[in-house]
């Protein structure tokens, strides 16, 4: 889907250019001609401005990480399961894996105790980027300052475990594991490797993630993971986005929590409808338990997060590339060669030839 949307807002922007160069392309023409020495300087410097501010927006909208974004120093300020007593798998489109976690935090036989609504922990968000807006946030996709995927996040879930209970929190590790890596998440294809159930979302902000504390080098948890893991799915230490870890599907990227914290996602990804899968969800999941869940204080809006649709990155590309185009035609109208205020009628007649018979 975003690589879609990034082929339509290159689009976008050329089209921009392409206005913004030819909409006024015969105005400044005319209001050049006969232009004065400073005229033509000062004409020229504000093209070369506008130009300039034109491609830092262009900039801004396509370059990842984007311009004045920051590298992640810890978990996010606006964070609500516990750092240090959280784990998060990705697989794409993190609305199903969320759902499948709240059944197994709830189920009443399973490791969780039968979690109540008010006690569900499991969030969607993003993980595994090495950078941050900077104002601490990592948002869906809007604004390209807070973009997850320019910022080089991946889709995920969270969930808290028991930590103070050892033996508890251990089987909960394993029915993660097990249902991360079970049909659930993957199904296999005819040449044996693993494919998450949403090929379709391309890209590395679907990529598959897994976060413990500690990472591969948590001697309690991974092996319980490393055993889940029953297809031998190849796992990879995460190098973080969006430099690298650029796969997205068939490879597992595996992050310590600590350098490569959750960000919790917006108020409206939480319990949603599982549109990209089709799988059917309980209206008690989309609203009673969405519901108590806002009334404690866990879906509270996120600061700095705008909301804005991803079709504003269309209209963005389209303005900056105008700006861009507006700026080059002036340069290009205003120069000494261009602006020439010369015409026939003021031009001197050639000498066509002589008399050569003429007394001296």
């Amino acid at each position: 889907m975003f690589g879609i949307m990034l082929i339509v807002s290159i689009m976008a922007l050329l089209g921009g250019f392409a206005a913004g160069l030819g909409c006024t392309s015969q105005y400044i023409k005319k209001s050049a001609i006969g232009a004065t020495r400073s005229r033509q300087v000062g004409a020229i410097s504000w093209g070369i401005l506008t130009a300039a501010g034109g491609l830092v927006g262009i900039l801004w909208c396509f370059l990842s990480p984007p311009p004045f974004s920051m590298r992640v120093s810890g978990p996010p300020a606006h964070h609500r399961n516990d750092p240090a007593a959280s784990v998060y798998f990705g697989n794409g489109c993190f609305w199903h894996t969320q759902y499948d976690f709240v059944v197994l935090e709830q189920d009443l036989d399973g490791p969780f105790g039968g979690r109540s609504d008010a006690e569900v922990t499991s969030m969607v968000g993003y993980a595994g980027g090495h950078y941050e807006s900077f104002d601490g946030n990592v948002c869906y996709h809007g604004l390209p300052t807070s973009d997850y995927n320019r910022l080089g996040h991946s889709e995920a879930v969270s969930i808290t475990i028991d930590v103070a209970n050892v033996s508890a929190a251990k089987e909960q590790i394993v029915a993660v594991a097990k249902l991360y890596f079970g049909d659930h998440g993957f199904s296999s294809l005819e040449d044996g490797r693993r494919q998450r159930l949403d090929p379709q979302d391309a890209g590395p902000e679907y990529r598959n993630v897994i976060g413990l504390p500690g990472g591969m080098d948590n001697a309690d948890w991974w092996p319980l993971i490393e055993a889940a893991n029953k297809y031998k799915m190849p796992l990879i230490r995460g190098a973080g986005g969006p430099g690298s870890d650029r796969e997205d599907d068939h490879v597992i990227y595996v992050y310590d929590t600590v350098p490569y914290p959750f960000f919790r996602g917006e108020p409206d990804h939480q319990f949603h409808k599982n549109e990209v899968l089709g799988r059917s969800v309980p209206r008690s999941y989309t609203g009673d338990l969405k519901q108590t869940q806002k009334q404690h204080g866990r879906l509270d809006e996120l600061p700095n997060c705008p909301g804005v649709p991803a079709e504003l990155m269309l209209l963005l590309s389209f303005i900056m590339g105008g700006i861009f185009g507006i700026g080059c035609s002036i340069v290009w109208n205003f120069l000494p060669q261009n602006s020439c205020s010369c015409s026939k009628e003021s031009r001197p007649e050639p000498v066509t030839g002589f008399d050569d018979t003429a007394a001296p």
